[in-house]
């Protein structure tokens, strides 16, 4: 999605000093000044608009609201969202695989990404008696979906299927970094015990337990050698299409997630940005210069390459 906001003369140059290692040649008669970086293209044309493109599009003009102080658009809402070509929101399968249609435990993760707040993982069970319902519903991967949407139909998602939730809260993945674990050591710990305790929770019968796939089935078995450990697991690429247990548990990850940075913002008295890319760098900044830098591993992984980005952006200050 796009993203188009006016900016000031006079905070033109913050504008241009945070983005001049990016800067490259403008595509354009009207553009004075284009910048890329990753999944992110800046646009400064004449008039004074500044139009953000890419993946990390929202969580950059969401920064700039927050430090040029202007109020940002609303978000789309499900109405307005499906009237957007349905290759935006990676419609459902037209021939669903056989898996779909399985009383099934998916298991999903949210916050891996993220600099800022904790890692989530939730398994969820889905009987096929109730796949239709949640269809009705629009449950579909978290990440082809509104927050706002998230937001309204996680309570009534929560009723309706079993699950587990476990939130990983940044100091505790920082001691597990500290040990010796990386990120998929730690999700494959977490989806481990999420799934064992959804397994008690299920309701019904259990045909089929479905990992979204975040490393080969080998080494996620072999990070858990050390532990009592379920085996019965298919595990699948875009698992969130395959069945929708999948997509349940990554609705209500992404669900308390947002609640947890809802938390942790309201604590903050700003905004944090999702996802790792240049905003990060500058709310962490901002997050340093007022709270200090050993703060940082409270409120985020700090074994991101962020981390040293705004240790030297610190520095400079």
């Amino acid at each position: 999605m796009n993203y188009v906001f006016k900016i000031d003369e006079s905070r033109l140059p913050e504008l241009l000093e945070y983005y001049q290692s990016m800067e490259i040649k403008p595509t354009g008669p009207d553009i004075v000044k284009m910048f890329k970086s990753g999944d992110l293209t800046v646009s400064l044309y004449r008039t004074g608009k500044v139009l953000l493109q890419g993946a990390d599009a929202q969580d950059e003009y969401l920064m700039w609201s927050e430090l040029f102080g202007f109020a940002p658009a609303p978000e789309p809402t499900p109405e307005t969202a499906e009237k957007a070509p349905r290759s935006s929101l990676g419609p459902a399968p037209i021939e669903h695989p056989a898996v779909y249609f399985t009383s099934a435990i998916g298991s999903d993760e949210v916050g891996t990404g993220d600099f800022f707040g904790p890692v989530v993982v939730c398994a969820a069970y889905v009987p096929k008696a109730k796949i239709s319902l949640l269809e009705s519903l629009k449950i579909r991967d978290s990440k082809k979906l509104t927050d706002d949407y998230i937001r309204e139909v996680a309570p009534d998602l929560a009723k309706l299927v079993p699950h587990v939730l476990l939130i990983t809260e940044p100091t505790k993945y920082n001691e597990l970094v500290a040990q010796g674990y990386n990120m998929n050591k730690i999700k494959a710990y977490l989806h481990n015990h999420a799934i064992r305790k959804c397994l008690l929770k299920a309701d019904g019968v259990v045909e089929k337990v479905i990992v979204d796939e975040f490393c080969s089935p080998e080494n996620y078995y072999d990070y858990l050698k050390d532990v009592e450990t379920y085996k019965k697991i298919t595990f699948l690429t875009k698992g969130e299409s395959a069945h929708l247990a999948v997509a349940a548990a990554s609705v209500l990850a992404r669900d308390a997630f947002l609640g947890r940075m809802d938390e942790l913002n309201k604590t903050l008295k700003i905004r944090l940005p999702l996802g790792a890319g240049p905003a990060v760098d500058l709310i962490g900044k901002l997050v340093v210069l007022q709270h200090g830098i050993d703060f940082l591993p409270s409120v985020a992984k700090v074994n991101f390459k962020n981390m040293e980005r705004i240790r030297d952006l610190t520095k400079k200050s």
